[in-house]
């Protein structure tokens, strides 16, 4: 359930380590002011300091004593509220949920028009005083019962925030679409946000500013003129799967344990983590062990380093194969974004998608993660800067879009249920046509026959 990475790039934001957001013209400040004391329990505070952690670091780089030394208690204090860490996450996890339940029924119950209902839960759910709200992107470590708790709870504040979007598709104020999709883009977005600080730690984009165009974002998207696509452009991403083998030649077999290797590996990954995921889970996921796994790619670190070496060879041959067709920029974007819906909703291809992990690799292999996600982020940025150019696209921040653009189909790996290969292409131009077109009713000149 993982609440990191996509909508056109993958792994993109990896690249706002460095030029890729220079552009953006409101800078850095973290989370601003926290809430009175009087307003939450001790408790409260200690799942809140625990969510900001847990978004900044990770679960396994999450000490129970460094949440103890910033709430000024000792460790053996902090057992009178959680048992172990899995607890702790999972209370954390659970209160975030009911976080975004109560900033989305305040804003419901207010009597706006739908649009201005999710302004106002976007606004208040980011707002800088409020407790910063977990991107539950482990939550593939929790055991049985807590998992489904927490599951439920997210599908709760989907179907509420569903509602409200189809009574405003009846009353005119938002576009026909499929409104659990559009739910859970915007709730993806939010998840979104408090995990950008990972791979942005010099220049953070200041929050107010930031959610105005995230409003911005849900409720216009990019392109102009606001129009559907009467027929999108294709592409088979099934040839991205590992190719059957084809022959018993030994290069050919160990090529093909690699790739599996890697496969199940990014899969459990996405799902649980990279930290909270173990060599003999991903071993016997594979009905093999450990020894196998160290003989074809290496130990844990080469493993990770090899996944995202994966993730960017099938994110740059999707954009090769965009770019080959002779389409317009606009339908590039557009295309690339549908393809790597398409493609994380395949469990035969599964590409990692995390924006945790990196303190798991070498300094060479850190190295080669950035400087790819800068060379992907160039293409990204030269096709927004030509579909702008064409009047095809609004004349947005081309920072903040490379910021945004990869939220809306980050809930994409998590552990709901599988859809069938129509469903995964509905949900997929559901998600291209939430960037391209935002949640607001379209012109009417534009929707007549």
């Amino acid at each position: 359930m993982d609440e990191a990475v996509p909508g056109i790039y993958i792994l993109v934001l990896m690249a706002l380590h460095g030029d890729a957001i220079r552009d953006l013209s409101v800078r850095v400040k973290p989370r601003g002011r926290r809430l009175p004391r009087t307003r939450r329990s001790r408790a409260d505070e200690l799942l809140d300091e625990a969510a900001c952690h847990l978004n900044a670091r990770g679960v396994s780089q999450t000490s129970l004593n460094d949440i103890a030394d910033r709430l000024g208690v000792s460790r053996a204090a902090l057992y009178y509220y959680v048992d172990d860490r899995e607890d702790l996450v999972f209370k954390v996890y659970r209160r975030s949920l009911e976080i975004l339940a109560r900033h989305l029924g305040e804003a419901a119950r207010s009597g706006r028009e739908a649009l201005a209902v999710v302004d106002a839960f976007i606004s208040s759910t980011l707002d800088p005083g409020e407790p910063e709200i977990a991107a539950l992107a482990e939550i593939g470590l929790l055991r049985g019962p807590e998992r489904e708790t927490v599951l439920a709870l997210y599908e709760g504040v989907v179907a509420r925030l569903a509602s409200v979007l189809e009574t405003g598709v009846r009353a005119g104020q938002i576009r026909p679409c499929d409104c659990d999709i559009a739910a859970r883009c915007v709730i993806s977005i939010i998840h979104w946000v408090p995990l950008s600080g990972r791979w942005n730690p010099v220049d953070r984009i200041e929050r107010e500013p930031l959610i105005r165009f995230i409003c911005e974002f849900v409720r216009l998207g990019v392109a102009t003129p606001r129009a559907p696509i009467e027929r999108p452009a294709d592409v088979d991403v099934s040839q991205l799967a590992a190719p059957a083998i084809a022959s018993l030649d030994q290069g050919t077999v160990r090529q093909a344990k690699r790739e599996a290797i890697l496969l199940t590996a990014s899969r459990l990954f996405n799902i649980k983590g990279i930290d909270t995921t173990s060599l003999d889970e991903i071993a016997a996921a594979l009905g093999t062990n450990k020894r196998a796994l160290y003989r074809n790619l290496g130990d844990k670190q080469a493993i990770v380093t090899a996944c995202y070496e994966r993730a960017f060879r099938i994110a740059f041959q999707i954009s090769d194969v965009v770019g080959s067709l002779g389409l317009s920029a606009a339908a590039e974007l557009d295309l690339q974004q549908r393809a790597h819906a398409l493609v994380q909703q395949n469990r035969d291809i599964s590409p990692l998608r995390q924006l945790s992990g990196l303190d798991a690799l070498s300094s060479e292999g850190r190295a080669y993660v950035i400087e790819a996600a800068r060379q992907f982020a160039d293409i990204a940025r030269g096709r927004v800067l030509q579909a702008q150019q064409d009047g095809e696209m609004r004349p947005l921040d081309v920072g903040g879009f490379l910021l945004l653009a990869a939220s809306p189909s980050a809930w994409l790996v998590k552990p709901l249920t599988e859809a069938s290969a129509q469903r995964q292409a509905d949900i997929a131009n559901s998600i291209a046509d939430f960037v391209r077109l935002g949640l607001a009713s379209l012109p009417a000149s534009r929707t007549s026959p």
